[in-house]
C-alpha cells in the first residue's frame, strides 16, 4: 500500500473498522478513470484508500447507518478527497433502485461476515451490523452487485475463507465469474482464515489463485498495515483493532 497518510474519524465506541479493507485495497486493481461503488461503506475506508493510491478513479460508498455515512463524508473531506468520493446513507438491498443500473467498472464490499444466529450478537447496534448479516447477505451483495456492474465490471470483496463455497454459489447465481482468489492466514503454517476475491460480471470461467498471505510474520504484513492512514477518535486503541469481534 502507498504511505500517504489518511486521517480516517470513527466512533470511539461501537463500529471499529478492522485490518480487513486494507487487505481488501491492496487486492484491488482498478483501472483508470474507473467508478467504484462501495457497499456498505462504514465510514469510507476501502474507497478513500483506492482514491488516494489511484488519482483517476472516483467512488461512490453505501452506508445504511446515518451516523457511519456522515463520517464517511467527513473522512473525504478532511482528506480533500470530497470531488472524487461520494458518501451516501442507502440500504444496499435497494441501491439498485435509486443507483443507474450497469453503471459501475468495479464493486467493493467488506460485508458482515456471520450469518444469522452464529454467535451472540453484540449488544451494541452498529457492532452487530458489522458482524453479523442483518441488513444484507451475501446473496443481496451478489444481486445487487451484478444490477450496477457494467459487463465485464468486477467485484471485489473479503470474506470468510470457510464460506468461500457459499460466496461461490452466490456469485454463480448472478452471472458473476470469480477469477482471482488469494486465501488469508494469521500466521505460516496456520490455516486460512479470511479470503478475497474478484468476481467478473461475464466472464468465462477460470480462476487464478494467487500465493497465500501470510499476515503475522516478514515483509506482507508491513505491506498492507494499514496504508499509513491515522485514526482519529481513540489513539490509544491498538491498530488492527477488529470493527467486528474475534468471534466472529
Amino acid at each position: 500500500m502507498d504511505r500517504a497518510d489518511l486521517i480516517l474519524s470513527q466512533p470511539e465506541r461501537g463500529y471499529r473498522y478492522s485490518l480487513d479493507p486494507f487487505l481488501l485495497a491492496d487486492f484491488c486493481r482498478p483501472r483508470r478513470n474507473d467508478l467504484i461503488l462501495d457497499l456498505g461503506t462504514g465510514v469510507g475506508v476501502i474507497g478513500l484508500l483506492l482514491a488516494r493510491r489511484h488519482l483517476s478513479v472516483r467512488v461512490v460508498g453505501i452506508e445504511l447507518q446515518p451516523g457511519l455515512a456522515r463520517r464517511a463524508a467527513h473522512n473525504a473531506q478532511v482528506n480533500a478527497l470530497s470531488g472524487r468520493c461520494l458518501f451516501i446513507r442507502g440500504d444496499v438491498r435497494e441501491a439498485p433502485r435509486f443507483l443507474p443500473p450497469e453503471r459501475f467498472n468495479r464493486v467493493v464490499a467488506n460485508p458482515p461476515f456471520r450469518s444469522p444466529g452464529s454467535g451472540a450478537i453484540p449488544a451494541d447496534h452498529g457492532r452487530a451490523c458489522a458482524r453479523q448479516e442483518l441488513t444484507f447477505t451475501i446473496g443481496d451483495l451478489a444481486r445487487t452487485a451484478s444490477a450496477l456492474l457494467r459487463c465485464g465490471g468486477s467485484l471485489d470483496m473479503i470474506h470468510l475463507a470457510e464460506r468461500l463455497p457459499e460466496i461461490c454459489r452466490a456469485l454463480d447465481a448472478f452471472g458473476l465469474e470469480p477469477k482471482r482468489l488469494r486465501l488469508v492466514a494469521p500466521f505460516s503454517g496456520s490455516a486460512p482464515r479470511l479470503c478475497l476475491v474478484s468476481a467478473t460480471k461475464g466472464a468465462r470461467p477460470g480462476l487464478r489463485v494467487l500465493p497465500q498471505l501470510v499476515l503475522h510474520e516478514g515483509r506482507e504484513r508491513r505491506d498492507v498495515d494499514e496504508g499509513g492512514a491515522r485514526r482519529v477518535g481513540n489513539p490509544d486503541r491498538p491498530r488492527g483493532d477488529e470493527k467486528r469481534q474475534p468471534d466472529r
